[in-house]
Parts: C-alpha cells; structure tokens; sequence
C-alpha cells in the first residue's frame, strides 16, 4: 500500500513537471508574439501617445490585447491538466483568473519613467532650440531632423515599456506581483500538493 501510494505520488510529480513545461512553453511563445505583434505596430503611435501618454496608450492599446491573448491559452493549460490529472489523482483542478492588477502598469510605467513632464520639457527644448537656429525644418512631426530623432526616441521608449509591460504581465511579474505563468505554475503545483493519488 505504501508503496503504491509512493508510485502515485511519482506520477503526480510528473504530471505536474510536465504542465508547468507546457506552460511554460505556451505562456513563453505567447509573450514572444505579443512582443512582435506590438513591435510591428508602434511604429504606428502617434506624437500624443508615443511621446507623451505612454502610460494611457498601454493602457488602453496594450493591456486589453494582452489579457485577450494570453488568458484563454493559460486557461487551456489548465483544463488539459485537470483532464490528465483525473486518471491518476483524486482532485479537481479549477481556473481561477487572475485578479486584473491596475496599479502594475502604472507603478512599472512610473518605474521605466513616463514622459508626460519629460516630453513637455522636451518639446519646449525643441521651440527654443528653433529660435536659436537649431536646424528644425519644417517644425515637429514634419520630418525635420530634430523631429525623428525625437521620435526615434519617444519610441525607443514606448517599445521599451511595451515589452516590459508584456513581460511582467505574462511571464515574470515584480515581487509579490504574479504574471499570469508564475499563476499558472502555482496552481499546478498547489494541485500537486493536494491531490492524492487513486
């Protein structure tokens, strides 16, 4: 009997080691295409977002499409665990979401440094350096060279905090702050812990 219990506690182990691998692949690969999607895509921000509402245009761009993706796929995870799980085990593995956690973007956003002062201390720069002969052809968003470099920058940083955000929400979230893989991993090893084995 003890070593039944002994062998059944062995294929608990491995179940649970391989669905945190899947998970982990999933929930990896998903924050990798997320990455590359935006990438293709920030390009496309305008002045008032890419140089001076970062924060809101995470919010309201990036946040929503990164629950949309990311959550079905750690849910799948999930249900194809529970279903591996009832041959051997005596436990019912649930999703539970992941509460949304508002105050991470804006605390990571405040962190990598937002723009909002620095982009208004950027721009009067700009207007003074016009006046001074600085070569602005043409004034901002109009192709001058100070205006791309601007712009390259603004969105230098903008992609910055893109990929961050991705990365804390899907992957690796900041202390005390789980990313929605350290959830899934949690579960699953919590569901190890408790399940006994038939």
């Amino acid at each position: 009997m003890v070593l039944m219990r002994w062998f059944g506690r062995g294929e608990i182990r491995r179940w649970r080691d391989l669905h945190v691998a899947m998970a982990r692949a999933v929930l990896q690969q998903a924050a990798a295409d997320l990455v590359e999607s935006f990438d293709a895509d920030l390009s496309q921000a305008d002045w008032r977002d890419g140089l001076i509402e970062q924060t809101r245009f995470v919010a309201t761009r990036i946040a929503p499409v990164v629950r949309q993706v990311a959550e079905p796929l750690a849910r799948r995870v999930i249900e194809e665990a529970d279903r591996a799980l009832a041959p051997i085990a005596f436990h019912h593995l649930q999703w539970q979401p992941l509460p949304v956690d508002a105050n991470l973007m804006r605390d990571m956003m405040e962190e990598l440094g937002d723009w909002a002062a620095a982009g208004g201390a950027a721009l009067t720069g700009l207007v003074r350096g016009a006046a001074t002969g600085l070569p602005i052809a043409g004034g901002l968003g109009r192709g001058g060279p100070a205006s791309d470099w601007m712009r390259l920058r603004a969105e230098a940083r903008l992609r910055a905090k893109v990929h961050a955000y991705v990365h804390a929400s899907v992957v690796q979230g900041p202390k005390g702050r789980p990313a929605l893989l350290e959830h899934v991993v949690a579960l699953l090893h919590d569901t190890a812990r408790h399940a006994q084995p038939l």
